[in-house]
């Protein structure tokens, strides 16, 4: 069996999607990934660490948020054989903010509306035109 580490940074409006690593052994896939961790949230105590590696190590999955902007991601993915399950393949979406973009738009055009903006905090808007 492989492990493969990935890690998924949201900082503001970016977000980052990086593979980390591989590795056959489960305990050391735990240990990069906390790694990770350590160097995402420099102010982890020793005690932390070594509970979120446990963590990795039995449900394979982490997220930490340090505020409502910035948030870190890992997963540890098992591969047995050449090819994921379906149910296993997707790694990221950003479905949540295109339907939300999806329902704006279309609730503007409803409204009359023509044309759809995000402003500087990353809300959608749909302002009248004014003549």
């Amino acid at each position: 069996m492989l492990y493969i580490i990935t890690k998924l940074v949201t900082e503001k409006k970016s977000v980052e999607f990086s593979l980390i690593g591989a590795t056959e052994d489960k305990k050391k896939a735990a240990a990069i990934a906390a790694d990770v961790y350590k160097d995402y949230n420099k102010n982890a105590s020793f005690q932390n660490i070594a509970m979120i590696t446990e963590w990795l190590e039995t449900r394979k999955k982490y997220s930490f948020r340090k505020d409502k902007e910035h948030r870190l991601q890992l997963a540890i993915t098992e591969l047995d054989g050449e090819v994921l399950p379906e149910d296993k393949q997707l790694v990221y979406s950003d479905q949540q903010e295109q339907d939300e973009l999806m329902r704006r738009v279309s609730q503007a055009l409803f409204e009359g509306e023509h044309h759809v903006s995000r402003d500087a905090h990353g809300t959608f808007s749909c302002p009248a035109e004014q003549e």
